[in-house]
């Protein structure tokens, strides 16, 4: 029997997502629902991630032009689709505070009138956002895989290229860590911006290790400890654009931002916990 391969094989490993990227749209041409809009964002990550592990590895053939091309398109689309996947969360998190809030209470009755309200808006929204969506996929639909072609062919002669585990690991891992102490050498920052900066670099280090085969057991070790990192990072980016939605929409008054923004402040303080872990 063969011995399963632990090792990374970049190109293919770009080639392989870019196909799925491009599934991913057909399926949001077809119907922009929640799990189609995610899978299309996270994809366009995934290639973003790809893009980094290449330019740690040394003697590719000349390909900046091709690649500055994608991730320009690449770009737009992230952000088209960011825009209705934000919505989407934050939807799913005003159903989920009204519905701990039935028991029959003058206060209860004002949070889910709130919550009515805001969902209401946020509908409308996610209408238009998914919309504006949809014109940039079609518009796009038949250069994005020409660009990607492109740059495929320009990496042709590195096709052969292959990555250990061992240095996948420690590529990713200095990776991270030379973008976080480049910002937050001493201690975790405060400022939200970084915090921000730091949410978007955990998971892009959870793409790159888990770039590596399924076999590459230790690489998936670290992109699970990437995977918490992001995942507390982004409950918590994620309810506190909720309370700034909220407070604008309902005014600071209004029990619902207010409660997002404590909540927000919890999942900071489980964030920050998470960011002094030694990856």
């Amino acid at each position: 029997m063969a011995r399963a391969t632990r090792s990374t094989h970049p190109v293919q490993a770009l080639r392989e997502v870019t196909t799925l990227l491009e599934a991913s749209i057909l399926l949001c041409l077809a119907k922009p629902g929640k799990k189609a809009v995610h899978e299309l964002r996270t994809f366009t990550r995934r290639i973003e991630a790809q893009f980094e592990l290449l330019s740690m590895l040394p003697e590719l053939p000349p390909h900046d032009e091709q690649q500055r091309k994608a991730l320009r398109l690449l770009k737009k689309l992230r952000q088209a689709a960011g825009q209705v996947r934000d919505i989407d969360v934050q939807r799913n998190l005003i159903r989920d505070e009204a519905a701990s809030h039935k028991a029959p209470s003058r206060t209860n009755s004002e949070i889910r009138k709130e919550a009515s309200h805001l969902r209401r808006d946020l509908n409308r929204k996610r209408d238009k956002e998914a919309d504006r969506l949809l014109r940039l996929l079609r518009k796009h639909r038949t250069t994005l895989p020409d660009v990607f072609q492109e740059l495929l062919d320009a990496l042709a002669p590195a096709e052969s290229i292959t990555v250990s585990e061992a240095k996948l690991t420690a590529l990713v891992r200095g990776w991270y860590k030379d973008h976080r102490d480049r910002h937050t050498p001493d201690a975790v920052p405060h400022d939200t911006a970084e915090l921000h900066l730091l949410r978007k670099r955990a998971k892009l280090a959870r793409y790159l290790a888990e770039s590596a085969p399924k076999s590459a057991t230790a690489a998936h070790r670290l992109a699970a400890q990437f995977e918490k990192l992001q995942q507390a990072g982004g409950k918590w980016h994620d309810l506190l654009i909720l309370a700034e939605v909220a407070a604008s929409d309902l005014g600071n008054s209004a029990k619902l931002p207010q409660r997002f923004a404590a909540k927000a402040d919890r999942a900071l303080a489980t964030f920050k916990r998470r960011l002094r872990y030694k990856m």
